[in-house]
């Protein structure tokens, strides 16, 4: 029986591709396909999720057949030009479109690589690989886990939440609003979402009241879509990736958003926010709402199985 196989950096840091690799392997196995998720060093596993999944290392030299499925996140394509050369089929997810070219060597793209198969979890990253290489690629719809990541009113406390992996934005407006004298955000707790796992992780998003997004080059962006689902006011860059969903304005609006990499602009954002909130603590409610609708739209773990299956049918 052929394989498919996913390959996974040697990252221990919690991070949303990450577990899209580990989900995609576990929903593909769950259908019945044998798959598996590639690591670099034997023994290494990722265990802060709750996907559990065969793992093989390039450590013990695998072998792989000539009706193997090889599957790439596009930050390891220089694997994809050494494996799989035996015919084995190869496919790139490319889960952030501002690493594509930055990985590549000056001129070239994955037709270079024979490439001709693409997966993404984001129509925007759809679009840019169309657009730069010619080479059709597939949407596989993202997952929010919403019964993870749900509304409690009754748990909001004054707390700003925010991921410092990718940026040290928050960190830094952070310091900067702490040495202002009109100490609107003094009574904001700042919560740094860093190395916790993932019940933890959905823990502080529920008690959280705003969730800053900081990163402004994102592929889906999926903790935007888990703060909205936890009922948070996401204030912050769409990332590009976040245009799929992320709206900041008309009766849709979902979030409050603020043009990439302006902190004036954010800083700003963020003291309204939190003055509107003390003078109504309704006053978003409407935004909240059109928010979990909106993660809610992602919340069908079974639309996602159902697209791998079909996609990887005509492959093995």
């Amino acid at each position: 029986m052929s394989r498919i196989c996913y390959f996974c950096p040697d990252f221990s840091l919690p991070s949303g591709g990450v577990r899209c690799l580990y989900r995609h392997v576990f929903q593909l196995n769950r259908r019945g396909h044998n798959a598996v998720i590639v690591h670099a060093k034997r023994g290494f596993k990722i265990g802060w999720h709750e996907y559990d999944v065969p793992v093989i290392w390039t450590d013990d030299n695998p072998k792989f057949r000539s009706d193997d499925v090889l599957v790439f996140p596009e930050a390891m394509i220089a694997l994809a030009k050494q494996v799989g050369r035996n015919g084995c089929r190869r496919v790139v997810i490319p889960l952030n479109w501002s690493y594509i070219y930055r990985v590549l060597p000056h001129g070239e793209n994955w037709n270079d690589y024979g490439i001709t198969n693409v997966i993404t979890p984001s129509a925007e990253i759809k679009a840019f690989v169309e657009w730069s290489m010619g080479i059709a690629t597939t949407v596989i719809p993202e997952y929010v886990d919403t019964r993870r990541y749900h509304y409690q009113p009754e748990r909001k406390r004054n707390k700003i939440a925010f991921m410092p992996r990718k940026s040290s934005v928050g960190d830094e407006l952070r310091s900067l609003l702490s040495s202002r004298s009109n100490g609107l955000a003094g009574g904001y707790e700042w919560t740094r979402l860093l190395d916790l796992s993932e019940l933890k992780y959905a823990e502080q998003l529920k008690e959280s009241r705003i969730y800053l997004a900081t990163t402004s080059q994102e592929g889906t962006n999926i903790s935007v879509l888990e703060a909205m689902c936890a009922g948070c006011v996401v204030i912050g860059f769409s990332g590009i990736g976040g245009r799929d969903y992320m709206r900041g304005e008309g009766p849709a609006r979902n979030c409050i958003l603020v043009e990439n990499e302006d902190m004036l602009g954010l800083g700003q954002s963020l003291e309204m926010a939190i003055l509107q909130q003390s003078k109504d603590p309704r006053h978003f409610d409407l935004m909240i709402a059109n928010a979990i609708a909106t993660a809610a739209a992602y919340g069908d773990l079974d639309a996602e199985a159902r697209c791998l299956e079909s996609y990887f049918s005509t492959l093995t």
